[in-house]
């Protein structure tokens, strides 16, 4: 099939890695996948990963830019199925050309916003918010963030620090993540570092950040202020990296969330998962059952006082690190295969294009979701924090 695929953007994250890693796949099932979507940084890896690309207007820009160039495109390449990824191009394609031909929605964030079209598939990627919307009578799939174990793997340490500048007997505690409010990825950073600043007076420590955003400055400027405390790099803001497995190949733990966080596991090393106001976990025999479930993050902690907690046991013993090195690949290996997920996904491709739904399920559901995103849009434009807050939390960030 001649496949549209659609990633909310071509920014560093986990959605659009992945949404470019399975397109790229798809060729291997005799599907022809087309990637649409606004200029990013990863249109470099589109390059070398010889997928075909054509260029959208940024989905939230106001007016029906993405959705007319969506339809033109669908018209002149013959296009028989679009895949959209994250909330704004599945709603833009459901009220565009998805109302011709089928479309798939793919949330991989950790809530659907209820706006959402109910009469389209959807896929989203833990179980817990799989059963969730089975329980609202959605056509939901579940398809876990996938990981090519070979691609992700340990094999040169020694190499990867030296990338880095990064002296021999230092701990190197890494973060491949956008620096963004999002899901308080910024805040756990800032967070990070004020725990290394403190584990600096001890040890030879390095915390190695690999990632861009809007937090970029403030992140810098704060390495900067602990360094010049030091007198030593002990925060390392090392920006984007197109080939973040540098970065975790160095680390002696990694901190992180979603993808990261398995990708960080990919690489035999022991996981810190963060999330949301203050939490920070270890991942062990004891936890991983309630990560494999609700996904690679969690609300509410005690912010650096959990982080510090996680962080010193994990310092004082390489033995404990080896160990839940070997258990976290083991068990990505085991639950995140590549060539598994890419496999499920070509049969869905399948099952989307042969299963559309009756007209009036459609006209109803269509209707359902204007009247629902027309909520949420007065909301981020005239609502209260206290609004805009609670329509975030349901997995709506603007």
């Amino acid at each position: 099939m001649r496949i549209l695929i659609c990633p909310h953007q071509l920014g560093m994250g986990g959605s659009q890695l992945n949404a470019i890693e399975m397109a790229s796949a798809m060729r291997h099932y005799g599907h022809e996948p087309l990637i649409y979507s606004a200029p990013g940084i990863l249109a470099e890896l589109l390059r070398d990963s010889g997928l075909e690309w054509a260029e959208a207007p940024a989905p939230d820009v106001p007016g029906l830019g993405w959705s007319r160039r969506l339809e033109e495109i669908v018209r002149q390449r013959h296009i028989e199925l679009i895949h959209a990824y994250e909330w704004r191009p599945c709603l833009q394609a459901a009220f565009g050309a998805g109302r011709q031909i089928p479309l798939l929605m793919s949330v991989m964030s950790m809530d659907v916003p209820r706006f959402l079209p109910t009469h389209v598939p959807l896929v989203v990627g833990t179980p817990e918010l799989h059963q969730r919307m089975l329980d609202q009578g959605r056509r939901a799939h579940l398809l876990e963030p996938p990981v090519d174990m070979e691609r992700y793997r340990t094999t040169d340490i020694a190499a990867a620090r030296a990338r880095f500048g990064i002296p021999d007997g230092a701990l190197v505690i890494s973060i491949v993540s956008m620096l963004t409010t999002a899901l308080e990825k910024l805040q756990g950073v800032l967070e990070a570092i004020r725990v290394v600043d403190r584990m600096a007076a001890t040890r030879p420590v390095r915390l190695l950040i690999a990632g861009d955003g809007e937090g970029l400055q403030a992140v810098q400027r704060r390495a900067a202020a602990v360094n010049a405390h030091h007198g030593w790099t002990v925060v390392q803001p090392v920006g984007f990296q197109l080939d973040a497995s540098p970065a975790y190949e160095a680390a002696d733990i990694v901190l992180g969330m979603g993808s990261s966080a398995i990708k960080g596991l990919a690489h035999a090393k022991p996981l810190v998962v963060h999330g949301e106001a203050g939490f920070w976990r270890t991942l062990d025999e004891t936890t991983a059952a309630g990560f494999l479930h609700s996904g690679w993050y969690g609300r509410g902690g005690a912010g650096i006082r959990d982080l510090a907690g996680a962080l010193e046991p994990l310092a004082e013993s390489s033995a404990r690190r080896r160990q839940l090195g070997a258990f976290g690949r083991d068990l990505v290996a085991t639950r995140y295969d590549f060539d598994r997920a890419a496999e499920h996904l070509a049969a869905l491709y399948v099952d989307t294009a042969l299963g559309r739904p009756p007209r009036a399920a459609v006209a109803r559901s269509l209707a359902r979701s204007a009247a629902t995103s027309a909520r949420y849009f007065t909301s981020m434009r005239f609502g209260s924090v206290v609004d805009r807050e609670q329509w975030a939390r349901e997995g709506a960030i603007a």
